[in-house]
């Protein structure tokens, strides 16, 4: 069974999901979307479980503080971890996802990739980095 994990912001999404045969993540995109408006989310998550039809897990890093604190942002991606809870029938867990951005810049930009390349693929590879948390360390399970 696959696991689909996302790196959730307020205008963007970043999407990796687990090999079919052995838990290895692989990127798959960053969609853009207006601000908040993450309906936009749960239908590229449909297509995804339209494409791919053995997504058991959904996989949300929540941005914390250094401290370990909520932020604003931790409460936003834990309320949208809710309401997928709601929409599908499956399994979803939170990463914490603290410094995974900052990881993901700076392994792209030690593969000398492009500032403007990075930029469009941070979401994706920080998508990656959750899935790899949650991988090898697991994650909570959103009542």
């Amino acid at each position: 069974m696959r696991k689909l994990a996302l790196d959730l912001g307020t205008k963007t999404c970043g999407f990796a999901i687990t090999d079919a045969d052995i838990d290895i993540a692989l990127g798959l995109e960053t969609i853009h979307f207006a601000e908040n408006e993450f309906d936009s989310v749960i239908k590229q998550i449909e297509f995804y479980d339209q494409k791919y039809s053995n997504i058991s897990v959904l996989v949300i890093g929540l941005p914390m503080r250094s401290n370990g604190d909520w932020s604003e942002r931790t409460h936003m991606c834990f309320q949208f971890a809710q309401r997928l809870k709601q929409h599908f029938n499956r399994a979803i867990y939170t990463v914490n996802e603290y410094g995974s951005t900052i990881k993901a810049q700076q392994s792209l930009r030690q593969a000398n990739i492009k500032r403007k390349k990075v930029k469009q693929v941070k979401d994706t590879m920080s998508a990656m980095i959750i899935l790899n948390e949650f991988l090898e360390y697991g994650g909570s399970l959103v009542e």
